[in-house]
């Protein structure tokens, strides 16, 4: 990075919390001017950053919304470092009209980052009340398989394998927002267990960005009686959860949980080597390398970053990855199928950073 880029990539990060927060913040009935204050501090900045640079500013939120919806490389007065996010990044789904995972990945950069943050500081408060690290894995395993529930069953849910669980984590599901029943439906995605939005076959949109294959929606039509987690919550425990789950399916004995973050498990892998893992499921690889060497750091140990199958697939996504670890970082990237398959996995394995 040159000395501008660091300003720069905090500038964009500002706008996408600014996004995140006008997200949580606009419900039809319930909003109201002025903005909330991350994102006219994030108007402000840009307006700034395009003035001094001789660049068209928005004119005002909604045109630096509307901006939001387009590729990176649309008309944005930024220097980012070079691979540090895929072309077609964008912060708003320009048809759903919700924020992004890639939104969602820089809204979590740098010391002033909240949306990954806040899911690690609401586990943190769960582990606190749990008292141990069985019955908090057993809450955090619940979380991921339910992220969204689309119809409360108290008969299920009392049942005495459910019951001490449910009480444990039952304060962290909320009313489904406004912006997502605005057919008076709620629609889950089967594919990732998110909520979705349907448009055409062809276009329903998921907050876990399955492949249309994949994207197969479940409604509900009382959307009153349906309950979420938070955002927060849905994309950096439930998503990464589904792959953090087939892995442990796939490995000959279950990895035990650290109570650090937002999943760091030990593994005796099928080469006999212990080692520290951590699932992924992001979209842009320089930001989600950061947060990894971070993670690395507290540690203090290497750590193997895990990502499904699908996204090693990513022309040049690893390589992204690689370039954006800082220089030392113990961090190497794996895909499912490298990390639970014993022997020649067709890529050679090297030793960290």
């Amino acid at each position: 990075m040159t000395e501008s880029e660091p300003t720069d990539v905090d500038l964009l990060a500002a706008v996408a919390r600014g996004v995140v927060e006008l997200a949580a913040t606009a419900q039809s009935s319930a909003f109201g001017l002025p903005y909330p204050p991350g994102v006219q501090l994030a108007l402000d900045r840009w307006v700034l950053a395009a003035l001094t640079r001789g660049k068209p500013p928005p004119a005002g939120v909604p045109e630096m919304m509307a901006w939001c919806r387009k590729p990176r490389v649309g008309g944005w007065p930024l220097a980012l470092p070079d691979d540090f996010l895929f072309g077609d990044a964008c912060l708003i789904h320009p048809v759903a009209d919700e924020p992004t995972q890639t939104c969602a990945e820089l809204g979590s950069f740098g010391r002033h980052g909240v949306v990954e943050q806040e899911a690690e500081t609401l586990l943190a408060g769960l582990y606190e009340t749990c008292g141990s690290g069985e019955r908090f894995a057993k809450c955090r395993d619940f979380l991921i398989r339910r992220p969204v529930l689309l119809k409360l069953d108290p008969m299920e849910l009392m049942q005495p394998a459910l019951a001490q669980v449910w009480n444990l984590v039952k304060g962290l599901y909320g009313p489904v927002p406004a912006r997502f029943s605005a057919d008076k439906a709620v629609h889950l995605c089967t594919g990732c267990g998110l909520l979705a939005k349907p448009f055409i076959k062809e276009t329903a949109w998921c907050e876990g960005n399955c492949p249309p294959d994949r994207r197969e929606l479940v409604t509900t039509h009382e959307p009153r009686h349906a309950r979420v987690l938070p955002f927060a919550l849905r994309l950096f425990l439930a998503l990464p959860g589904r792959i953090e789950q087939v892995v442990q399916g796939l490995l000959t004995k279950r990895a035990p949980l650290l109570p650090l973050g937002l999943g760091v498990h030990r593994a005796v892998g099928p080469d006999g080597v212990s080692r520290l893992f951590q699932c992924h499921d992001r979209e842009q690889p320089g930001p989600a390398a950061l947060r990894a060497a971070e993670t690395a750091a507290l540690l203090g140990a290497p750590l193997d970053i895990v990502v499904p199958d699908r996204t090693v697939e990513r022309p040049e996504y690893r390589k992204r990855f690689e370039l954006a670890l800082p220089v030392g970082a113990p961090v190497r990237m794996v895909s499912t199928t490298e990390f639970t398959t014993s022997g020649p996995t067709g890529r050679e394995r090297t030793s960290y950073a």
